[in-house]
């Protein structure tokens, strides 16, 4: 089975103000990247990202319009921070989970990646004699860039890999071709 590699979290967020303010670290993260920020792009973040479902999402990115955190922009459909939510992401974004904040960017990085070029990074174990393979790659369109191939007797100890890679796929392969 293959493996999608984008999932960094073990575990939904699920708490509203938890959510809230995980979507306006995801606001701040996109403006700094001077990305127009859209429902649908939200959306779709928040979908690659995997850490909050898609009902919870809607509910609290309305409660942030409704509050004024977020605000209309410029253009058509597009949003921005007010005053009131770069306040609170200035005073409370650190009391998201450290892994959702370290994971998030990379994660961007990835979601970016993807839409721009359809870049994915996967992995998967199959088979083989008597024991197990892991493959882990770094995919562009239909065409391999990078790929790691491990051999082992212990499926456990790949399926730790896999998670590994899913955490790390950036640094990995990276580490691969000497980034």
């Amino acid at each position: 089975m293959i493996r999608r590699v984008f999932v960094p979290y073990t575990s939904l967020i699920v708490d509203k103000t938890e959510i809230k303010i995980y979507i306006l670290y995801l606001f701040r993260l996109l403006t700094n990247l001077e990305q127009k920020i859209t429902f649908e792009l939200m959306s779709e973040v928040v979908n690659w990202e995997g850490a909050v479902n898609y009902f919870d999402f809607s509910e609290c990115f309305t409660d942030l319009l409704e509050n004024a955190s977020i605000v209309e922009g410029k253009g058509k459909d597009e949003y921005v921070l007010s005053e009131k939510g770069t306040m609170i992401i200035d005073t409370m974004s650190k009391t998201l989970i450290a892994t959702v904040r370290d994971s998030a960017m990379r994660s961007l990085m990835r979601f970016f990646s993807f839409k721009k070029d359809g870049s994915l990074y996967l992995n998967e174990i199959v088979p083989e004699d008597n024991g197990w393979r892991i493959r882990c790659y770094l995919k562009s369109g239909s065409k391999v860039l990078v790929e790691a191939n491990i051999f082992s007797e212990n499926r456990a100890y790949l399926e730790k890999i896999s998670l590994n890679f899913e955490q790390n796929a950036t640094k990995a392969i990276d580490g691969i071709v000497g980034f």
